[in-house]
């Protein structure tokens, strides 16, 4: 995100405290509070019924590693107190929270690539389980030197700086950065309050079939296994979904593992239903990607046509069902699935 700048929507006080990561959450947070009515007043103590739950698959990584490397080359004693509190994976769930004085349950996921989705379902759960309380659940992932390098090194990222999902000439991933947030609550809380619910989260299936720990089962038993947890837990049938929110990314063994788990539950009604891969359009943002896929879908419901990118199938076409799936799978064997349903 080029010449990112937080001021319009933060404004410069205590602007300079946060690092990145902490920037790009807090404009998510600012945004989603805002639009939903939420937002806390200037000079109370804030909502202890409020809370933010965010999934990050590295954190703070900058802020860690220049911290980290201060100390190594300067030594302990030169390094700046100032930034010790960015140095954690949490960091930034805090900071946004302070500032913007959500008291409520304050949790970071680290999963990989599906800590999104495991954020938003924790803070869906949350919020079933105490059903006065809400929270904003999402991800964020800043893209800088260190996370680039890493997966450099692994050889993952696309030599030809093209993104090109489920494409037959895909080489790599190219990957981004970003923060999504959801408000969720309750039907009857939301109702309680007048707010207009956009979506609502009907079913979601996690499972794990690590074998490696940066290679895929592409056989996709783990991936294929999500998505019937997610289903069965939506109440419905591989029938019932209109619309796929991919989570492919270029990768080539990703990819293919993503279609056979696809093919595993929809056979071939699977060329019928618009398949949609938004990373074509941002990129691999890692823990941020669930989270961005899952407010495409959302969107997409809303609008009832899927969003037209490089590895989309169904072109123009309506979306014929009230029911979304997102898929976000790691090649750490995390893989989850969330269901979503449109509620126009």
């Amino acid at each position: 995100m080029r010449n990112f700048n937080p001021q319009p929507w933060l404004g410069s006080k205590g602007i300079r405290v946060l690092d990145r990561s902490a920037r790009l959450l807090s404009v998510a947070a600012h945004m989603a509070l805002t639009a939903t009515g939420l937002q806390q007043p200037e000079g109370g103590e804030g909502d202890p019924n409020l809370g933010l739950v965010c999934g990050t698959m590295f954190g703070s990584v900058h802020s860690i590693t220049s911290f980290d490397w201060s100390g190594v080359t300067d030594g302990p004693t030169y390094v700046n107190p100032m930034e010790f509190p960015n140095t954690v994976i949490n960091s930034p769930a805090g900071q946004a929270a302070i500032k913007f004085k959500l008291r409520g349950v304050n949790s970071t996921i680290s999963a990989g690539l599906v800590s999104g989705l495991y954020a938003i379902q924790y803070a869906a759960e949350f919020s079933a389980l105490r059903p006065r309380d809400g929270a904003a659940g999402g991800r964020v992932e800043e893209l800088c030197e260190e996370s680039f390098l890493s997966f450099a090194k692994v050889g993952v990222i696309s030599p030809t700086g093209r993104l090109r999902p489920f494409a037959p000439d895909r080489d790599g991933t190219v990957l981004g950065e970003g923060s999504a947030l959801w408000m969720l609550e309750t039907a009857e809380s939301a109702e309680a309050r007048g707010a207009q619910a956009l979506v609502e989260i009907a079913g979601f299936g996690a499972a794990h079939d690590a074998h490696d720990i940066k290679a895929y089962r592409v056989r996709g038993e783990g991936a294929t296994h999500a998505i019937q947890q997610a289903l069965q837990a939506a109440g419905v049938g591989p029938d019932a979904i209109g619309l796929i929110v991919a989570g492919a990314s270029g990768s080539p063994a990703g990819d293919e593992m993503e279609l056979h788990a696809l093919r595993n539950v929809f056979g071939q009604r699977l060329e019928q239903i618009p398949l949609s891969a938004p990373k074509a359009a941002f990129g691999e943002a890692l823990g941020a990607s669930g989270a961005l896929c899952a407010l495409t879908a959302g969107l997409a419901l809303k609008t009832g046509k899927p969003a037209r990118l490089h590895g989309d199938t169904g072109g123009d076409q309506q979306i014929q069902s009230e029911y979304a799936l997102v898929n976000c799978f790691g090649c750490d064997g995390n893989n989850a699935a969330l269901v979503l349903k449109g509620l126009n």
